[in-house]
């Protein structure tokens, strides 16, 4: 197996560095072939804690509005010549966007990664969306506990039955998704090419 064909099948559900240091390349190689390949990271793995952005959400709180700050301009009339510029673009009481849909529509978005999965989601309220999959579990189950996700058993992401949904912890689903999912042979495959290129970069530098 090539390092593109690695990074081809890791890349959507691992984080970037993890797969560089297998392969024994730098992040920036990583990232930048698979920009080429037109590779994205899954939505399963972006909602994951294993992707890190969970800690750039939290370490962004400090620079949010806190609740009870008052706007500068709030109580202030708009100036009337910034109201006639602006007066055109403005939505008006009671008009909807065209791609409007009432509650309890079920749409499907297509995922940002390679694969181009998929999913169905369900409109609770106007600006309030949920995963279709997660809302018949929750029907069904109650809550997902945090830390956890809802797979697909068949791996169609549209066949939401009941019946073809199980709950799985991220490191479980991590785990199916990474080195470990790959037959034993294959697996050694791998390290032997990470240490192995880990040596040819090595020497290449001094």
């Amino acid at each position: 197996m090539t390092q593109n064909e690695i990074i081809r099948q890791r890349f959507p559900h691992e984080r970037t560095q993890g797969i560089a240091d297998d392969l024994g390349l730098s992040y920036s190689q990583v990232a930048s072939r698979a920009s080429t390949m037109g590779l994205r990271k899954t939505l399963e793995f972006k909602q994951s804690e294993s992707s890190g952005r969970t800690n750039l959400i939290e370490g962004g709180k400090k620079f949010r509005f806190k609740k009870g700050n008052v706007p500068f301009n709030k109580g202030k009339e708009m100036p009337a010549e910034t109201y006639e510029k602006v007066k055109p673009s403005m939505f008006k009481k009671g008009n909807r966007p065209h791609n409007w849909r009432p509650d309890g529509s079920i749409v499907e978005r297509k995922d940002t990664d390679l694969s181009g999965r998929v999913y169905l989601y369900y409109k609770l309220a106007d600006s309030k969306w949920i995963l279709y999959h997660n809302k018949v579990w929750i029907d069904h189950n109650g809550p997902i506990p945090k830390g956890s996700l809802i797979r697909f058993i068949d791996g169609n992401t549209r066949n939401c039955d009941i019946s073809n949904l199980e709950m799985v912890s991220m490191k479980d689903n991590m785990a199916r998704n990474t080195i470990q999912r790959f037959p034993e042979e294959i697996q050694q495959i791998i390290k032997l090419t990470s240490k192995l290129n880990k040596k040819i970069n090595g020497k290449k530098q001094n």
